[in-house]
């Protein structure tokens, strides 16, 4: 018996040895995307430029936060990014409320459609980020929340005689696509204007609740037809519906 025991506490100890000898899947080194994605998961709606700077850059944080020679105003902002502003006044040439946008993470292996390889925009980057501020303030707050994934080619296809319409369910779309599911999404968004107001120009602020959405890229069988549609989580329904859809159709004349 006591050999048995012996036998028992060796084998176990050697086993012990072998399994720390092997790295555990969290030593596995990350792709620059893959932190590049975790940073994005971990960015909190309405957080400050600076609460957001913290989580991408870490303890030499301040060193990425600027006034940037582009910016009229001189607050605060990432210094890193394509940057374009949507900053509006009022008549009496007062600011009105600020709005800025970062187009980050560039992806090497995207081309740009306009052929201007310095020009950024959404189709050249992974991640964008939206920041805006009330009325008559300089505080800003991240409002949006944008993640592109450039690989994922959605493999389904809209059968020739169906259509993505609004309002359909993930349900309804299965029954127009090929294959079963609806296939890869390519963008995700979140977007959160509860706290600061959403508005376009002069126009008086809105507070709507905030909510995520997917982007979908689908050609049809003839592959002559290409549908962009995206789904939202609809309330009354209690799941993800197409909340918009456009369609690009080839010229075979």
């Amino acid at each position: 018996m006591k050999n048995v025991i012996k036998v028992l506490i060796v084998l176990s100890v050697s086993l012990g040895l072998m399994l720390t000898g092997f790295p555990s899947n969290e030593a596995v080194a990350k792709t620059k995307k893959e932190t590049q994605h975790d940073i994005f998961k971990k960015l909190k709606m309405n957080a400050s430029m600076t609460s957001v700077a913290k989580v991408m850059y870490g303890k030499n944080y301040k060193k990425h936060l600027c006034d940037r020679p582009e910016d009229e105003v001189k607050v605060n902002l990432l210094c890193s990014g394509e940057l374009n502003d949507s900053n509006t006044y009022d008549k009496s040439g007062k600011l009105k409320y600020l709005k800025y946008e970062f187009y980050l993470y560039p992806d090497a292996k995207v081309s740009n459609e306009s052929g201007n390889p310095d020009e950024v925009t959404f189709q050249t980057v992974r991640m964008l980020l939206v920041f805006k501020s009330k009325e008559h303030s300089k505080q800003l707050k991240l409002v949006e929340k944008h993640w592109f994934d450039s690989s994922a080619v959605n493999s389904k296809r809209v059968y020739n005689d169906q259509k993505i319409k609004k309002g359909m369910t993930k349900k309804q779309l299965d029954g127009v696509l090929t294959g079963t599911g609806i296939g890869k999404h390519e963008r995700v968004a979140y977007i959160d204007y509860s706290k600061v107001g959403k508005q376009a120009g002069k126009k008086q602020p809105v507070f709507p609740k905030a909510y995520k959405t997917y982007s979908y890229s689908v050609l049809n069988q003839k592959e002559n037809v290409l549908y962009y549609f995206e789904t939202k989580y609809s309330r009354t329904k209690k799941e993800y519906v197409v909340s918009y859809v456009d369609t690009w159709t080839e010229d075979n004349k």
